[in-house]
């Protein structure tokens, strides 16, 4: 085993980049030969790893790291990886593969990053009819000498202690602002990234009722909660009726629609006007166009409806009336307990604990619940893998441009999906959020969630996140 240290200049402060670099013995019969000249560094943020494959054609590359695992095709020679973390142990191991499938023994390099602390917590808000971006963040503990944001080419030096940032007469655009801080030795963390698309803020809460007296008057009690919730914290919100969107109502003002369906039998899955052509015509049109979209329960179906998802996943939708439970019901956050999903925005500022190895946020105490499900499930069995096949996952995550954002608390893999995040894609410019899970209730029948502040704060982020999409 060689062990390597590498200084790199990086705006002329150091950074220090230990490592080492092995070889696993996987099998002495392996039919490919294993890559040479294996050489990574560190560039800014971004760890760079080149090296020789062997003299044959039609090679991959398989990477497998902690943070990722995936094939590389057409005989690749360069790999990266960003943003490597300061203080994070990282392990990459590379293996040839050739197209019968053969895979040759794995090689394998470690190394830590050294430097500042970075911040934490980097958010980013478009103040209410306003062209002003507010920046927020935590410092680390430890002492920090001075603060940079990075923007359009633009650095901003502020002091050590700040912790906000306000840019002013901003464009209509997405930015992609960073975050860097330095230690008292002038060594920088990792860039914190955060983009946001500055223009309209307005939101809007959709419902099946005409108007949001008639809505208060005939709509689910959980529905009834969740629009009551709604207008008391965005009190310039607009209440928004299919009829609406049927008459033609201009959908482009607003940045975000939020629809809450929870249907109980005999009730309908979804109101017969939402399904009409004329109104998934304007609703695909404004997702298709950059409006975003939160959905909850059976209203994820919608992403169905329009088109954007298009795998037929088995699905689990339970409309009953419920039943007296004492249990603790959870969102596990650990997708395939691989994936930490605890950091994604939507649950900023949660606290979660640990069960059986996964992080899981409680969403409703003991009493009566609904578990009005609307969740898919045999997910890797559709793409032909096993529950625990990291592969699966990746199938999933790519075939559909989403990410798994929480499953129910038993789930130790990824046999089923409950809330999951879809990114734009070719078709649909907009971003949604979807959230079916079944402890994911607005109005605990039997007396007050314990739980409810978590409802209420993992809602408003989703809107937050999305206002800057």
């Amino acid at each position: 085993m060689k062990l390597k240290y590498y200084v790199f200049s990086l705006l002329s402060l150091a950074l220090l980049l230990s490592g080492c670099y092995d070889r696993d013995i996987d099998s002495d019969d392996a039919k490919v030969a294993p890559l040479s000249n294996l050489e990574y560094r560190i560039d800014d943020d971004t760890l760079r790893v080149e090296w020789i494959l062997p003299n044959q054609n039609d090679l991959s590359v398989k990477v497998s790291s902690d943070a990722e695992t995936k094939v590389i095709s057409n005989n690749p020679t360069s790999y990266k990886y960003g943003v490597v973390k300061v203080g994070k142990e990282y392990k990459f191991t590379f293996n040839v593969l050739d197209k019968e499938g053969n895979i040759s023994t794995g090689q394998t390099i470690y190394f830590t990053r050294e430097g500042s602390s970075s911040i934490n917590g980097l958010t980013a808000r478009q103040k209410d009819g306003a062209k002003t971006v507010v920046l927020t963040w935590e410092l680390p503990d430890e002492k920090i000498s001075k603060i940079e944001v990075r923007y359009d080419g633009t650095k901003i030096e502020l002091p050590g202690s700040a912790t906000t940032y306000s840019l002013e007469n901003a464009s209509e655009k997405v930015y992609t602002i960073g975050v860097v801080s330095f230690d008292e030795k002038g060594n920088s963390s990792e860039t914190v990234y955060t983009t946001i698309r500055v223009g309209s803020t307005k939101i809007a809460f959709l419902g099946d009722a005409a108007t949001y007296n008639m809505f208060l008057a005939t709509a689910d009690d959980d529905e009834i909660a969740a629009g009551k919730w709604f207008f008391e914290t965005y009190p310039t919100g607009t209440y928004l009726s299919f009829e609406n969107v049927k008459a033609g109502t201009d959908l482009t003002q607003y940045r975000v629609i939020w629809w809450i369906r929870d249907a109980q039998s005999p009730r309908s899955l979804l109101p017969a006007i939402s399904l009409e052509e004329t109104v998934i015509s304007a609703m695909k049109k404004y997702y298709t166009d950059g409006g975003n979209l939160l959905l909850n329960t059976h209203a994820t179906n919608y992403l169905w409806t329009m088109g954007r998802m298009k795998s037929n996943f088995n699905s689990e939708i339970e409309m009953g009336g419920g039943f007296d439970n004492g249990d603790v019901w959870h969102v596990n956050v650990s997708i395939g307990k691989v994936h930490d999903e605890s950091e994604h925005p939507i649950y900023k500022g949660l606290s979660h604990i640990l069960l059986d190895g996964k992080k899981c946020i409680p969403l409703i105490g003991s009493g009566w619940k609904e578990n009005h499900n609307n969740i898919w499930k045999d997910i890797c069995d559709f793409y032909g893998y096993g529950n625990t096949d990291e592969n699966g996952y990746i199938k999933i995550s790519e075939d559909n441009q989403i990410k798994i954002l929480g499953t129910w608390d038993g789930i130790n893999d990824y046999w089923m999906m409950a809330n999951f995040e879809a990114y734009p894609n070719a078709e649909f410019k907009g971003t949604s959020i979807a959230i079916g899970i079944g402890a994911f209730e607005w109005n605990q029948n039997n007396g007050r969630n314990i739980y409810q502040d978590n409802i209420e704060k993992i809602t408003y982020n989703a809107l937050e996140y999305l206002k800057t999409k």
